[in-house]
């Protein structure tokens, strides 16, 4: 079952809206918005911005807003990704990009996203066939990919200290 919107909360404040990465939200700002139960892929990604309480899931229970480290993002993992570049073409939102720094042809290098583009909506992850892209929350990924021995907690704190 596809995500809902509770018409009598919803005070058409467009956060859904812009953030959905198949167009399934529409209405008018101001009014209440609908959900297109065709079009929605049951990302989640409306549910966690929603100030409204009016988003319900897919299992019918209510949404809440999280906190940005909360959200859930696309993460890479560096030994499996091949820069084939397929998530990088699927992405709605434009959150994946090869690698700065790469030399050869544009999908023979890792694969980086942009956090602040990045709405969490599995698309990435359902078309790599090499393991090599992940969604988890921002919180996740530091423990993840330190996991893998990639140190991401140290540049985390880093950026956090600054």
């Amino acid at each position: 079952m596809p995500y809902r919107i509770i018409a009598e909360n919803c005070t058409g404040c467009t956060a859904c809206e812009q953030r959905c990465p198949t167009q399934a939200i529409s209405g008018r700002k101001g009014e209440a918005f609908i959900i297109e139960a065709a079009s929605c892929i049951d990302c989640g990604a409306c549910g966690v911005i929603c100030p409204d309480d009016s988003i319900l899931d897919t299992f019918g229970q209510m949404t809440s807003v999280l906190k940005k480290v909360e959200r859930p993002i696309a993460v890479i993992n560096p030994d499996s990704c091949n820069g084939c570049g397929v998530c990088i073409d699927v992405c709605p939102f434009d959150a994946l990009y090869p690698a700065p720094g790469n030399t050869g042809p544009v999908y023979l290098g890792l694969v980086e996203v942009d956090e602040k583009k990045c709405v969490g909506c599995k698309l990435c992850e359902e078309v790599c066939g090499w393991e090599g892209v992940y969604i988890m929350t921002g919180a996740e990924k530091v423990d993840y990919l330190e996991e893998l021995g990639f140190g991401e907690r140290e540049a985390v704190d880093s950026e956090k200290a600054a």
